[in-house]
Parts: structure tokens; sequence; C-alpha cells
């Protein structure tokens, strides 16, 4: 699954490899700096966060809050039928 991490030093294109209500691990296409704030976007999907590790390309992020069902679940939509009609 991809998505967008927003951070300090711009926008990195991501793999979000594992995901919870609480935080994520994503594979990032560029090195990102560590213990900084981002927001992960995927879609409509939204969520403020902290990256908490930092490996070579791989990071942990923290989100600043627990995820509501409706919020966990809207990472995995893809495009809505509003979309694919425009299309």
């Amino acid at each position: 699954m991809t998505g967008t991490l927003m951070t300090p030093e711009g926008a990195v294109s991501v793999r979000i490899r594992d995901i919870s209500c609480a935080g994520a691990q994503v594979w990032a296409e560029t090195i990102v700096p560590g213990e900084c704030d981002a927001i992960l976007k995927r879609g409509a999907f939204f969520a403020a966060a902290r990256v908490v590790r930092s490996g070579e390309r791989t990071l942990g992020l923290q989100f600043y809050r627990t995820l509501s069902d409706e919020e966990f679940a809207s990472a995995f939509q893809q495009r809505s039928a509003r979309t694919f009609a425009a299309a």
C-alpha cells in the first residue's frame, strides 16, 4: 500500500508496510530525518505522527492520537466511486 509522508524536509513517497490505530511502519524512497514530526497521507486519510524509529529507509511512526475504527478503515479505501465516475 502506498502513501505520502510529509516531513519538515518535504513530501516523500512511502510504502506502508504495517499500520495500526497507534502507528505505522513505512519504507521511504529517500532518507527521512529521525525524531521529526510528519503527516502520513493516503487518499483522504491523514494522520499526524512522530518518527520514533528510523533505519536506512524504514521508519516507525507513532500517531499523536489513537485512530478511531472509521479513521483506521479509511486508510485502506481506494478511490471513491465519485472519483471513478469522473475518470
